[in-house]
């Protein structure tokens, strides 16, 4: 299993900075958890968007999922393009259809279009994704993703609860983000992300979405787990494990 950050901005992009998305590559199965302003693009630098599986994606914060309109521009404007499976909040495809048509139907017409739900969970090739309901001011999921070479779990955005912790137990790589640099609602901070980490026995964390007023080189560290802050262009690969 390998993941590449496309981009990990918040909240809003910055010249070479695209805000939140992540591919998820097995084999021939390519998914992209999250789709933020320019990540797009930033996808393309890796292969073509008719490659790609399924998209996930975890709020309609536009940060995380306002790219599914330049999806939809290159579904419509590309010959033979693939029908690809999205999973989103319930009525993320109707949002979509509003912003983009007065045509109800259009988006089910581009796309295979799924809802997400409180352990929801398909398969895709190698890569099985579960979902959770997290704590977020909007409906929002964090995921799971299982192969038979490693585990990977992705917070989306969330303050902690024991739904991340049920995603994060024993995977090899955590994605999660640090939106925030005190206690608050609705998001994580670098060290309670180090904390969940830990109680979920989680062998790798990589700290994501940092909030601006965060020193993305003033780690937060634990003995015992490696702890990486995500750029764009950053990859993983279950290989890397020791």
């Amino acid at each position: 299993m390998d993941l590449t950050v496309l981009g990990c901005a918040t909240p809003y992009p910055r010249p070479g900075q695209p805000c939140s998305g992540y591919l998820v590559s097995e084999s021939d199965t390519h998914l992209v958890l999250d789709c933020g302003s320019g990540t797009f693009a930033a996808l393309q630098t890796h292969l073509a968007p008719g490659q790609v599986t399924a998209l996930w994606i975890s709020h309609l914060h536009p940060d995380h999922s306002a790219d599914l309109l330049a999806w939809s521009n290159w579904a419509l404007n590309t010959q033979n393009a693939p029908r690809i499976p999205v999973y989103g909040p319930p009525g993320w495809a109707r949002r979509l259809d509003q912003m983009l048509t007065d045509d109800s139907a259009l988006v089910d017409g581009i796309f295979e279009v799924h809802e997400l739900r409180d352990h929801h969970t398909v398969a895709h090739g190698p890569l099985t994704l579960t979902a959770r309901v997290v704590e977020h001011s909007v409906p929002g999921f964090g995921v799971r993703v299982e192969s038979p070479t490693a585990r990977l779990a992705y917070s989306g955005d969330t303050e902690p609860c024991p739904a991340l912790v049920d995603l994060a137990r024993d995977v090899d790589l955590f994605v999660c983000e640090a939106g925030t640099a005190s206690p608050s609602r609705f998001h994580t901070t670098r060290e309670q992300a180090v904390h969940t980490a830990i109680a979920a026995g989680a062998k790798q964390l990589l700290l994501t979405h940092l909030a601006s007023a965060l020193d993305p080189d003033a780690l937060t560290t634990a003995p015992g787990l490696a702890t990486t802050v995500a750029e764009p262009g950053w990859q993983w690969s279950s290989g890397q494990r020791g």
